[in-house]
Formats: C-alpha cells, sequence, structure tokens
C-alpha cells in the first residue's frame, strides 16, 4: 500500500517561517492582511512622493508668483530711480525747465511700484516686506529733498541702500527655494522610483508567494485524490490555511468511507462467489458425469446439449474467478510466494491444462523452450498468467490452428511469448487492451468475455517485478509476450 507524501506545513506569507498548526489562518484573512500591508506601504511611499511633489510646487509657486515677479519690479524701480536721478541733477542745473517736476513724477511712480508690491511680499515673506518698507521710506525722503541741497545726495544714498537691501532680500528667497526645490525634486524622482521597484517586486512577490501557499499543497491535494481514484491509499497532514485544512479533512473522511465500502463490497463478493461458486461445481461436475456416460448411454442431441451446459457453466466460473482476482488485485490483498521454477515443466503443465480447450476447436498448443530455463516466479500467477494468455489465442484463432508458446533468455531474464494467427489488433487499439473490461469487437460467433484476462494478467506480471506487452505479428497475428526475472546466480544468493 503506497502512501502519498503529507501536505508540507504551510509557511507565512511575510516572514517565510514555518508556521504551526495553531497559527495557520484562512486563507481570507491572511489575503486581507498581505493587501492591508501592501495599501499601506505603498501609501505611505504615496504620501511621501505627494509631500516632496507638494513641496516641490510650493517652491516653484513661491519663485514664480513672487521671487520671478519682485525681481522684475525691482529692476523695473532701478531703471526708473536712474531716470529720476538723472532729471534731478538736469533740475539743479536748469532750475525752470520743469525737470523737477518729471523727478517728482518718476519718484511717484516708484513709489506705486513698490505698493503693487507689498500684497505680494507683505503676509508670505515678511522681511522681503519689510525691506520693501524701507525702500519706499527712503524714496518718500529722497522726493523731499531740495533739487539743490546735498540732502538729495543723502536720500539718493539711502535709496541705493535700501534697493541693495531689498536685492539681498531677494537674492536669499532665491537661494532658499531653489534648494527646497531641488531637494523636493530629488526626494521625489526617488520615492517614484522606490514605488515603481515596490510595485515590480510585488508583482513578481505575490504571484510566487501564491504559488507557494496555495499551488504545491493543492498539487498534494491533486495526487492524493489520483490516489483515490486509483485505489490507493492517501494520507494527508492537515496542516496550512484554514481551507486547506478543512480540504484535507473532507479526503480523509472520504477516505475513511470508501474503505468501509471496499471492505463491504468486498465481503459482499466474497459471499456471492461462494454462493455462485458451488452450485455451479455441483452444475458441472454433473454434466461432466452424464457426458462420461456412467448413467447411461446418451444420444447426439443429449451430449450436444450437455456439452454446451458444460462449456457455459465452466466459463461463468472463469468469469466470476477473474471478477474475484480483479477485485484482490485492486485491494492488493493477493500473497505472491516466489521460487525459482524450471520454466519447461511449467509450460508442460500449462498444456494439460489448456488441452480439453484447446480440442474443443482441435487446435494444437507448440511448445519451444530450452531445457534448463528457470524463471523466478510464483508458480500458481504464472500459470493463471499463460493460462489467460493462451485462452486469449484459442478464442481468436481459427480452427484448427497452432497456438506457439515459446520461451527464451533475454536481458537478465526470460522472455515468454504466446502467438497465434488470428485477425490481430487494430493499432489504434493496442495500447487499450490491458484496461478493464474493454474488449476488441469480435464477429458474433466467437464467446465473449469479462474483458478481465489481460488487465488480470498484466498486474500480475507487474507484481513480479516483469513485464507484458501484446503486437501485431509483422506474419499475421497477434504475439503476447511476458518478460520475467531469472534467478539470481547461486554465489549472491543469500
Amino acid at each position: 500500500m503506497s502512501v502519498v507524501k503529507g501536505l508540507e506545513t504551510e509557511r507565512s506569507w511575510f516572514s517565510g517561517k514555518p508556521e504551526g498548526r495553531s497559527r495557520a489562518g484562512s486563507i481570507p484573512r491572511r489575503v486581507r492582511a498581505a493587501a492591508i500591508l501592501i495599501f499601506l506601504m505603498v501609501a505611505l511611499l504615496v504620501a511621501l512622493a505627494l509631500q516632496a511633489i507638494h513641496s516641490l510646487s510650493s517652491s516653484s509657486d513661491v519663485l514664480l508668483d513672487t521671487a520671478l515677479p519682485v525681481q522684475r519690479q525691482l529692476l523695473e524701480i532701478r531703471d526708473t530711480q536712474g531716470q529720476a536721478e538723472f532729471y534731478r541733477r538736469l533740475a539743479g542745473v536748469l532750475p525752470h525747465s520743469g525737470y523737477e517736476h518729471t523727478f517728482h513724477a518718476l519718484v511717484q511712480r516708484e513709489q506705486q511700484e513698490l505698493q503693487a508690491l507689498l500684497p505680494i511680499v507683505q503676509k508670505k515673506h515678511p522681511e522681503l516686506g519689510s525691506r520693501v518698507l524701507a525702500l519706499s521710506r527712503a524714496l518718500t525722503e529722497y522726493g523731499r529733498a531740495a533739487i539743490q541741497a546735498n540732502g538729495a545726495d543723502v536720500g539718493q544714498r539711502g535709496v541705493d541702500a535700501a534697493l541693495a537691501e531689498l536685492h539681498g532680500s531677494l537674492q536669499k528667497l532665491f537661494l532658499k527655494e531653489s534648494q527646497q526645490a531641488a531637494v523636493a525634486r530629488t526626494r521625489a524622482v526617488w520615492l517614484l522610483y522606490l514605488l515603481v521597484a515596490v510595485t515590480a517586486a510585488l508583482a513578481l512577490w505575490i504571484p510566487w508567494r501564491v504559488a507557494v501557499a496555495l499551488t504545491r499543497p493543492l498539487g498534494e491535494i491533486r495526487r492524493a485524490l489520483e490516489d483515490l481514484g486509483a485505489g490507493r491509499a492517501t494520507r494527508l497532514i492537515r496542516e496550512g490555511p484554514q481551507e486547506i485544512r478543512d480540504l484535507a479533512a473532507s479526503i480523509e473522511t472520504m477516505q475513511s468511507r470508501l474503505r468501509e465500502e471496499e471492505r463491504l463490497r468486498h465481503v459482499f463478493l466474497s459471499q456471492v462467489s461462494h454462493e455462485l461458486k458451488t452450485p455451479l461445481a455441483s452444475a458441472r461436475s454433473g454434466a461432466e458425469l452424464m457426458l462420461s456416460e456412467r448413467l447411461g448411454k446418451l444420444s447426439q442431441a443429449q451430449r450436444e446439449v450437455l456439452e454446451i451446459i458444460s462449456r457455459q457453466v465452466q466459463e461463468l466460473y472463469v468469469a466470476i474467478q477473474e471478477m474475484l482476482d480483479m477485485h484482490a488485485l485492486q485491494a492488493q490483498s493477493l500473497e505472491y510466494s516466489l521460487t525459482d521454477l524450471p520454466l519447461s515443466a511449467q509450460l508442460q503443465e500449462l498444456r494439460g491444462r489448456m488441452q480439453p480447450l484447446l480440442d474443443r476447436r482441435q487446435q494444437t498448443l507448440e511448445i519451444a523452450v530450452d531445457e534448463g530455463l528457470q524463471v523466478r516466479a510464483d508458480p500458481k500467477r504464472l500459470l493463471q498468467i499463460l493460462s489467460n494468455l493462451v485462452s486469449n489465442a484459442h478464442k481468436y484463432s481459427v480452427a484448427g490452428d497452432t497456438i506457439r508458446v515459446a520461451a527464451q533468455a533475454e536481458g537478465g531474464g526470460v522472455r515468454i511469448q504466446v502467438r497465434d494467427h488470428g485477425p490481430g489488433i487494430p493499432e489504434a487499439l493496442l495500447g487499450r487492451v490491458f484496461e478493464r473490461f474493454f474488449q476488441v469487437s469480435a464477429s458474433s460467433n466467437l464467446p465473449r468475455g469479462t474483458g478481465l484476462g489481460l488487465a488480470i494478467a498484466r498486474e500480475l506480471v507487474l507484481a513480479q517485478h516483469g513485464e507484458i506487452r501484446v503486437r501485431n505479428h509483422p506474419q499475421g497475428g497477434l504475439s503476447a509476450e511476458v518478460w520475467l526475472p531469472c534467478p539470481p546466480p547461486r554465489e549472491s544468493r543469500p
């Protein structure tokens, strides 16, 4: 009785370490846990990436919405301040030519431009706003100074100083936001790379874990079911996910029921066979007694009827025995006694057993075997194998034909060939001749058997470490070949 290897202990999806029976959860629960963990990990990466992108966007907005407009406005104020200073100096040379009015207009324009900057910088950038206010005050003092007084030169220097401070603050803002944007951009790029790498790793890891956690134990269960279908016992270790353990428990329960049904069937067949074989044996003995004419002379019609009865009883007896043998082979309850057999004696015993059957159709059994050739087999089972093969050849051979049984040494064993000269078997059906209950279509005048003879022969040969095959002979007819091992050399025997 073969025992299938049990399901391996299921491993944790996350740690890869063996998981005990009590810790193995159901597949949906573990899938949910894995999904939550993956979701949290991906969500964390996405959140960090979005934070970096937001930081990059914020720095970019500061540069675009604040720093660049202030820089552009500062350049315009510088240009306007240069023009104002030019007209102030002209007004000092030509006091009544209208240049002083132009000077004040330009200073006023600078004040308006600064007032337009204040809403942009005052709330978000207080330091820059204070610099703008300081420049505005310096421009006010500069505009109030007399055109030709020394105060105008002092005011000009104040304006230049305020412009320099505002420019310095603006440069600091540029440098700060540029650095933050560069750091955020680098962080966002690496986080996106990491997210892609994690996604690719998960795309490989998840199918692999599914294959390990589900495919392998399900494969073990599939093999266990195949063994059950073949009639072999199976042992399953109920470990791993809850669903796998439940399935293993169901298989064990089914196996127990099948064993009980097999036991009941065996008991039933044994009882039925006993009840059938006893009256059949009596009927066969009575028919043979009457055919012997010990009870009186028989007419030709009576003899023919009795021969039909005897033949049908014998066929029924053989059919019952074949079904019992096949059942015993399936249950692996047959016992074998392997001994060293002289093959010549076995074949002569085969001739004596099969001769009455062959005489009915005037067929001849030709035996060709070398003297001294031995085979290691069970004598009873070997005789049963050869009887099935010869009986099959007898059924498909014509009346008066010769069935040849030949044996020769081959490859550390003996090959026994049973050949007839019948119609053979279509090549497409040769692979099915050893199936149970399979019969090749034959003419209606041939007896129909159970389809178990070759199946039983094959099981008996395999149980004795041999081989069997059937092929169409090139010169016509069917050739059934059995290979069985020779006895080991005497010096190597224990």
